[in-house]
């Protein structure tokens, strides 16, 4: 082995742990930008009374606790849907996976109101992205009646 392979071996096992490490978190303020996916409720029985894809600005107050006000519009030929909503959520952090649960209110321009006891997980990938999944128990209440369903999302999000 000549001296030139040695010392590219040396220094690849030397630095290769730091590079396969994951980056630390903050446990500070912090602000993102996040989506949700395949809401696969909303296409199936809410598609006139909101928009199918929420966007969050996710805002995390301290390693204990996020608000996450969204909002969500659908344009078609025959109407036009407006949602804004707010959640505040627990948050419980081991190692790059977040716990969340909380509650999530939502209104929207028919006049419908929304209640979701809502969990959910988070993984960062890196610092600034991570990929969640969350769970609701949506009730909706319009026009004096009730209505509830589950609802599962896929989320993705960007951290500044």
């Amino acid at each position: 082995m000549n001296l030139r392979t040695l010392l590219l071996s040396s220094l690849i096992l030397f630095f290769g742990t730091n590079l396969l490490s994951q980056e630390e978190k903050d446990s500070e303020f912090k602000i993102g930008l996040g989506i949700s996916l395949f809401n696969i409720a909303d296409y199936e029985w809410d598609y006139e009374s909101a928009g199918s894809n929420d966007i969050y600005v996710t805002i995390d107050v301290n390693d204990k606790f996020r608000i996450e006000p969204s909002f969500s519009f659908s344009i078609s030929n025959y109407s036009e849907s407006f949602s804004a909503g707010i959640g505040g959520f627990g948050k419980s952090t081991i190692s790059d996976f977040n716990l969340l649960y909380g509650l999530r209110l939502g209104y929207n321009s028919n006049e419908v109101l929304t209640i979701a006891p809502t969990i959910a997980g988070e993984y960062y990938f890196i610092k600034h992205f991570s990929l969640g999944c969350e769970v609701q128990l949506r009730g909706l209440i319009y026009g004096g009646e009730l209505a509830a369903y589950t609802r599962s999302s896929l989320l993705v999000r960007f951290y500044f």
